[in-house]
């Protein structure tokens, strides 16, 4: 069955961040924020776009110079035609799975939208603090101790200007202020 094929296939890459921990989360956020929205959401869209969107970040996929939400959708476009997938819904994964970045647009569908809100939400409170920290000294975005906190204090004032949904526009100021109490008492690090 393809929904174990693609939790499997996620889980093939362990990563504190980006993982199937990140890759539940957002899942089940996604179908929190349709329910609430009043939204037709094709769970099964979602539930592959949540196991496959993040597989291009991986250096087993990577390819240079190409944004690792397109290497997602291609991979995704790829395994989901080798399974029982329906292949009608692969369009909609594909679209929801390039538009999940805080610094895209989501597409045009409920379940890009969705998705897209609950990734960026996943970058917001205690999980995307200890998800940002869990990489730090691992690449640009966080090269050293500093350079993560400054990357948190940036995301919490930008991303909830990113939201589309009313439901994430309502939980991200909690988030927020979930992160800024941890950042104030952090305070400066060196």
């Amino acid at each position: 069955m393809w929904h174990q094929k693609v939790i499997d296939l996620c889980e093939e890459y362990p990563h504190p961040a980006w993982g199937s921990g990140h890759a539940r989360r957002v899942l089940t956020m996604s179908l929190e924020i349709a329910a609430r929205e009043g939204l037709d959401a094709d769970p099964d869209v979602l539930h592959a776009a949540a196991f496959l969107h993040d597989l291009g970040a991986f250096d087993a996929y990577s390819v240079a110079d190409t944004d690792h939400a397109e290497t997602s959708a291609d991979i995704a476009q790829t395994f989901l035609r080798e399974t029982d997938f329906d292949s009608n819904k692969i369009p909609l994964v594909l679209e929801t799975i390039r538009g999940h970045m805080f610094y895209t647009a989501p597409g045009e569908s409920n379940e890009a939208r969705v998705f897209h809100d609950a990734d960026v939400l996943d970058l917001l409170g205690a999980i995307g603090c200890a998800r940002v920290l869990s990489i730090v000294g691992s690449g640009d975005w966080t090269p050293d101790l500093p350079a993560a906190i400054n990357l948190l204090r940036r995301f919490s004032r930008e991303l909830p200007g990113r939201l589309s949904t009313g439901t994430a526009m309502d939980l991200a100021p909690e988030r927020v202020a979930l992160m800024s109490t941890f950042l104030d008492a952090l305070g400066e690090v060196d």
